[in-house]
């Protein structure tokens, strides 16, 4: 039986094997997408046209074709073999427990179409596999989009998986231009290469800003951290330290960076104004300008 490690851990070797393994499965996953729309009554032709526009009405579609596991008709991960989950997610989790694998599959073949669309429109993106001095730095050895030096890692499941689950569970509703809009962003960014945002503009924005999502039942109250653009774009490091500080501290139960410039904080003792002061803070002491 084979053994599966994470991303983070892999060897240089196996992180070349899954790289190749993600970049082979584009195509059937787009095809698998296909087929399940039409499965559904729905012509690929039109909800595949290739405009960012058409991220909306799919993002719709597969947001209402999600399944958890456990429900009637649908396939559990861990009910079959790992080598059919899509390799991103057999190569995150050590075990899926929410979602079933026909939902895997739609975000799969989502992945593969939002890849197309961004990298036609921004013709300098490539592929290639992160690498980090850092040895748990949150995207070492996961396939990404780049340009430039390649210092802007972009791993395209993360957001769309984030955004499912948590429509699935019913922990946040995630807008039906959710991906159109990331997909925005990320030609911007890949078409940006190394250079830096209008420093004008970023002067403008507040530094940090935390919206109060809520309470979860499990880990208490849910805290969305949205940093100014070009800190997530500039100091990508600075940032991934600062969630690794963040979880360590008394009263936070989690953090998980879910896109460049936004966290998701969990936690039973913190108030919106005291982790935007934390926050604010350390980006403060840590960035030089």
């Amino acid at each position: 039986m084979a053994q599966y490690v994470d991303y983070i851990n892999m060897t240089k070797a196996k992180s070349e094997a899954a790289f190749r393994e993600y970049l082979d499965e584009r195509g059937p996953a787009l095809e698998r997408l296909r087929e399940a729309l039409r499965a559904d009554g729905q012509d690929p032709a039109t909800f595949l046209d290739g405009s960012i526009e058409s991220l909306v009405p799919l993002w719709r579609w597969i947001l209402s074709h999600l399944t958890r596991a456990e429900d009637p008709g649908a396939t559990a991960p861990g009910s079959v073999p790992r080598e059919v989950w899509p390799s991103w997610a057999k190569y995150m989790f050590e075990e899926q427990k929410t979602m079933s694998l026909e939902s895997l599959q739609l975000l799969d073949g989502l992945v593969s179409y939002l890849g197309a669309i961004v990298q036609e429109r921004a013709p300098q993106a490539r592929w290639e596999i992160a690498r980090h001095r850092i040895k748990r730095y949150h995207l070492n050895n996961h396939p990404v989009l780049v340009s430039g030096a390649g210092e802007d890692h972009n791993f395209l499941p993360g957001l769309p998986s984030v955004h499912s689950h948590g429509s699935l569970t019913g922990f946040r509703e995630s807008p039906d231009d959710t991906m159109a809009e990331y997909a925005r962003r990320l030609i911007e960014r890949l078409n940006r290469g190394d250079q830096p945002a209008d420093e004008e503009v970023a002067e403008d924005e507040p530094l940090v800003e935390v919206e109060d999502l809520g309470d979860d039942e499990l880990r208490g109250r849910e805290l969305e951290v949205s940093l100014r653009e070009d800190i997530g774009h500039e100091h990508n490091r600075v940032v991934g330290r600062m969630v690794k500080d963040l979880g360590k501290e008394d009263g936070i139960t989690r953090v998980i960076r879910e896109d460049r410039e936004v966290l998701l904080v969990a936690t039973v003792t913190w108030s919106t104004d005291r982790l935007q002061e934390w926050v604010a803070g350390y980006l403060e002491d840590k960035i030089r300008d």
